[in-house]
């Protein structure tokens, strides 16, 4: 992972429409909180922007665009949330899948759902006497310490002393944007989720855009074939670019429609 912060997208819109023009498609896969949406306190508070909407639609139309939506949010959750059909979805951080129509689960993940049950309850237990908050996203859990960022450490505290207390080695752990994320140990992140979306687009231009460390998994996986876009500041990225906030999201799927759509068209009519 580099330690340099990557270049503004904006400066390298030529050499994308460039590769845009070569390639065979355009797989468009996004995050979805922080990226196509802002990060709030409460989760159920993010909503897909009516721009956005339109934008990925009409990215979805276009004969050689294949749009994915994937994020840690709960797979029923995001389809909800987004709204769009036609499109693919990866929730759970990629451990449920709705893809060609059809709908999945990781089956470590699934068998995992009882232990997950108990933890979480341990871990509302411990927490009962503060802001913090658990989401149950039925194969994995967040824990919410937004609205008390002083209580970080007693919130790692107990969902560690939960875990261990329930499935030792069954579970892990990662950290965002004030919260802890727990997950079923297994071997298959929001990378595997773009690669399997990848090895069905032969040389199509798969571009992944979003903001958090769940994220990097997705940009390790393009950094030779396609193009990562970290949503922030953090230098600790494996994306390609940057750029500012969800806004800036907004201003690219613009820039997508317009000239990246009319390089696809170039080549298609080549």
């Amino acid at each position: 992972m580099t330690t340099d912060i990557p270049p503004v997208l904006w400066d390298s819109l030529p050499a994308l429409r460039d590769r845009l023009a070569d390639a065979n498609g355009l797989l468009f896969c996004t995050d979805f909180d922080g990226t196509l949406a802002g990060i709030e306190i409460d989760p159920e508070a993010p909503a897909l922007g009516e721009d956005n909407l339109t934008a990925l639609e009409r990215l979805r139309d276009h004969d050689w665009v294949d749009v994915a939506v994937i994020s840690g949010r709960e797979l029923a959750d995001l389809r909800e949330r987004v709204g769009i059909d036609g499109i693919d979805y990866a929730g759970n951080h990629g451990l449920e899948l709705h893809r060609d129509g059809e709908s999945t689960t990781h089956p470590i993940a699934r068998r995992r759902r009882r232990d997950l049950d108990t933890i979480v309850a341990d871990i509302e237990e411990r927490l009962d006497d503060t802001d913090c908050f658990v989401e149950d996203k039925s194969v994995s859990a967040t824990v919410h310490y937004r609205t008390a960022p002083e209580r970080e450490n007693e919130v790692h505290d107990a969902v560690e002393a939960a875990v261990e207390r329930v499935a030792e080695g069954g579970f892990e752990l990662s950290t965002g944007k004030e919260i802890v994320e727990l997950t079923p140990t297994v071997a298959w992140d929001k990378g595997d989720a773009v690669s399997l979306l990848v090895a069905d687009h032969d040389g199509w231009l798969p571009i992944y855009v979003g903001d958090d460390t769940t994220d990097e998994a997705a940009f390790r996986e393009l950094s030779e074939i396609g193009l990562g876009i970290h949503v922030g500041t953090n230098p600790e990225t494996a994306a390609d670019y940057r750029i500012d906030d969800p806004d800036s999201v907004t201003r690219f799927l613009d820039w997508l429609i317009d000239e990246g759509l009319a390089a696809l068209d170039s080549r298609g009519s080549a």
